[in-house]
């Protein structure tokens, strides 16, 4: 380097009078990002990252510092062009910038620069810009959506996170998160904003199909593989919504999510439990603040959770960004901050990295720019935030490979094996809710088949906001046609809408349908007069469920359920496939259908797979991730809950409770699912029976497939305390394992409980204890007593 240092010194010189081309500051194994001929710690790559990040921070000024802690919105979001221009040099990132978010991604119907090579082409460019025409040369992290396959122009579409809850498949979810990780780089993005880590414990509530379901335990495991599997292919995981979000007063979204329903102690064993679990086991990169407060205080501007949780306790190294519109929220809505800039720094003081939101970079820079020069914020705390971002820039490479290969990436976006993985997912997505032996339906006997309901032939529900923008979607009409091909007739009426006119108002004052609506029924009922089997798609679109997409009731709604009651009082055997995104009150549906298969929102192949399990092709193997009540009257209704929380009124004489006022238990339960398949399970033992907080526990038993076909198992391992100082969950979910089997086939299935992991609680000092005294261990294939298969007792000493 010592002989090569005039003659960069003298190139420098001419780069920064425009007479040598940029390329000369690519130098061989480092990029001169500063320009100034020499390899300064920063852009060595043989030195430590917190060396360069350390080296890095001194030589910024603080504009520099400020705009690494903000966000330019990609285009059409907020960014008025895909393009860098001469306009770029007068905006604030001319000073650099934080990441830039959702560019070009296919989403509002965005399409140029949305093909795989163009797109990476451009990200290059922009990247090239920022090493080139900034001072210091700092990458920009490029962000984007990706819950259900990265949210981009024909990516791999996968079923929706509350369908792949369904699964109980870690070994899937694993290889869902490197298939979006993988599009994700070779399109030239670099964090990923999933898995969602929320727990659903209100079903009312519209994202609800965004989350992997209702258990902590299952929300945490799943959430682990999809960060492990996003961040093995060289991208961040940014995981969300931290904190308490899932949980507002009767499930409301939109600007009424102010105030959790939930008690510090189940925020911290049940809310916050996956994010413990991913933040401390699978090192996610980023981490997004919720908009929500806890206990009057906003997460976005609380040291508690940003700080004192997320970093001391947990260990986070990563930087937090905020959710849209967190920080302006502090002023605008729940009104802690006298205004914007008061908002600001509550908000960096309290932990916040960077701030992301709708609106122009400079919306936030500026002020908080002014902030800083008043003395609110240190510079030593904008230190320590800029250097969180920084240190995810440089691990990720970005400072020393930070283009990726256009040419590539057509070949690795929607492969053939990737396609194959969305097929699969859709598949071990189905479950099977009812059964009277009317399925799996046999082609010799289907004659003519009627395909019916609002979902029956539409795509528009796997096109997610969060997820690819198009896809070549197979809907269920289309699969079942393909399936049956000559050997059945297929016809098709819709039916009926997925809402009526009155909508939402119509969940509480049912109406018959207009003359409009009643005529598209008539249709759908003189088909019926034609057809040997009914099959009923309904469920929800993005106009009844997703984000502001809250209900006041879980019954279908419109008139849906008027369209299944029309086609049983033919006679036929009918068969409801539910496409939904939230549990589901259908108590009439339950009753009088023949069968019942949950499809959800199945993304680009739920038309093949509802197609291969009607007809059996496929064993329907999932499970349900979230319980389904009989009616909203009864929640909260979820697992894990407190000894003695569905309990039935005070008993007397009846077994229903005295008085007799109200409906107990739920639809289905929390991990129900039928087969085709039948399994026996047996042979349950734990070693040691006896041990103390320090000592692992294995559990074994053996699982056996007993009927005639091929199937999945899932095995569910609850404990449940059996005397504490604080009143226990009943069935905590402690292990799960999907098995598949033969026909005549079993398999030994093994869990490992450790103590301070597993059978940890808070005690009534708020201290994370095991406290010594006997543990129930049950085996079960679903929640509840109903569903446990066998059942011991492990004793923790002092």
């Amino acid at each position: 380097m010592y002989n090569l240092k005039w003659p960069l010194a003298i190139a420098s010189v001419l780069l920064l009078c425009g007479i040598l081309s940029a390329e000369e500051i690519y130098r061989d194994g480092w990029i001169d990002r500063n320009k100034n001929g020499e390899m300064d710690p920063y852009e060595n790559p043989e030195l430590s990252v917190d060396e360069r990040v350390a080296d890095l921070i001194g030589r910024m000024n603080m504009d520099e510092k400020t705009a690494q802690m903000g966000t330019i919105y990609g285009h059409k979001r907020v960014l008025k062009t895909t393009h860098p221009t001469e306009d770029w040099k007068n905006r604030v990132w001319k000073d650099g910038i934080g990441n830039i978010d959702e560019h070009a991604n296919g989403v509002r119907e965005v399409m140029d620069m949305t093909g795989h090579s163009e797109h990476a082409d451009l990200l290059n460019l922009i990247q090239r810009w920022f090493i080139e025409e900034t001072r210091l040369g700092i990458p920009v992290d490029f962000t984007n959506e990706g819950i259900r396959g990265l949210c981009h122009t024909l990516a791999s579409n996968f079923p929706s996170q509350l369908g792949i809850g369904a699964t109980w498949d870690r070994d899937l979810v694993r290889q869902i998160g490197e298939i979006t990780g993988s599009e994700a780089k070779a399109l030239g993005y670099t964090n990923i904003y999933s898995p969602i880590l929320d727990v659903v414990r209100d079903p009312r509530w519209g994202r609800t199909i965004e989350c992997y379901g209702e258990s902590p335990y299952l929300v945490g495991e799943l959430g682990k593989q999809q960060t492990l599997g996003l961040q093995s292919q060289g991208v961040a995981s940014t995981v969300k919504h931290f904190a308490a979000y899932s949980t507002p007063h009767g499930g409301r979204d939109g600007r009424a999510r102010t105030d959790p329903q939930v008690p510090f102690r189940d925020m911290h064993e049940i809310l916050l439990h996956p994010f413990e679990k991913v933040f401390t086991e699978a090192n996610p990169k980023g981490a997004m603040s919720s908009y929500n407060t806890y206990d009057g205080v906003p997460v976005t501007g609380s040291g508690y959770f940003l700080t004192e949780l997320l970093r001391d306790t947990y260990g986070f190294r990563g930087y937090v960004v905020s959710d849209s519109g967190a920080v302006s929220r502090l002023h605008a809505q729940h009104e802690v901050a006298s205004d914007f800039e008061e908002a600001i720094a509550q908000a960096v003081n309290a932990g916040l990295n960077v701030r992301t939101n709708f609106k122009k970079a400079e919306d936030f820079v500026i002020p908080l720019r002014k902030v800083v020069a008043d003395g609110r914020i240190s510079e030593e705390t904008i230190n320590s935030r800029v250097a969180d971002v920084l240190r995810v820039k440089f691990e990720l490479g970005l400072f020393d490979e930070p283009f990726v290969d256009p040419d590539a990436a057509p070949g690795k976006i929607h492969t053939e094996a990737n396609e194959a993985t969305t097929l699969r997912a859709a598949r071990e997505a189905m479950v099977l809710l009812k059964n009277d032996g009317v399925l799996p339906l046999s082609l010799d006997e289907c004659g003519t088949l009627l395909v019916t309901g609002p979902a029956a032939d539409d795509a528009s529900p796997m096109i997610s906001r969060y997820g690819p923008g198009t896809s070549d979607v197979t809907t269920p009409l289309q699969g079942i046609k393909r399936f049956v091909g000559d050997e059945a007739k297929v016809i098709h009426s819709e039916g009926v809408a997925y809402y009526d006119e009155t909508f939402p108002g119509s969940g509480i004052l049912p109406q018959p349908p207009n003359k409009q609506e009643q005529v598209k029924l008539d249709e759908a009922i003189a088909a019926a007069e034609q057809a040997d089997v009914i099959v009923c798609v309904m469920g929800d679109n993005d106009d009844t469920v997703g984000e502001s997409r809250s209900r006041t009731d879980l019954n279908l709604p419109g008139h849906q359920d008027l369209l299944v009651q029309e086609m049983v009082k033919t006679g036929k055997p009918v068969v409801v496939v539910l496409m939904i995104g939230r549990a589901a009150t259908v108590n009439w549906i339950q009753e009088h259908a023949n069968g019942i298969l949950v499809s959800w929102h199945g993304g680009e192949k739920i038309g093949q797979a509802v197609a291969e399990t009607l007809f059996g092709e496929n064993n329907p193997g999932g499970k349900l991730p979230i319980t389904f009540p009989k009616t909203v009257g009864q929640i909260p209704l979820a697992v894990p809950h407190r000894n003695g929380a569905w309990s039935k009124q005070e008993a007397r004489h009846d077994p229903n409770g005295w008085g007799t006022t109200r409906v107990l238990g739920p639809l289905y339960y929390f991990g129900y699912g039928l087969s085709y398949t039948t399994f026996e399970y047996s042979d349950l033992e734990i070693s040691p029976s006896k041990a103390n907080a320090d000592t692992e526990i294995k559990v074994t038993c053996k699982v056996t497939n007993t009927g005639d076909r091929d199937g999945d198992a899932v095995v569910q391992l609850y404990v449940k305390d059996v005397v504490a100082s604080v009143a226990p969950y009943e069935q905590v979910l402690r292990g799960f394992e999907r098995v598949g089997l033969s026909a005549g086939e079993s398999k030994t299935v093994s869990f490992t409980l450790t103590p301070k992991r597993d059978l940890k609680m808070l005690n009534r000092d708020n201290e994370w204890v095991v406290e010594p005294g006997r543990f129930e261990v049950m085996v079960s294939d679903c929640s509840g007593d109903d569903g446990v298969r066998l059942r011991d007792e492990i004793e923790i000493t002092p």
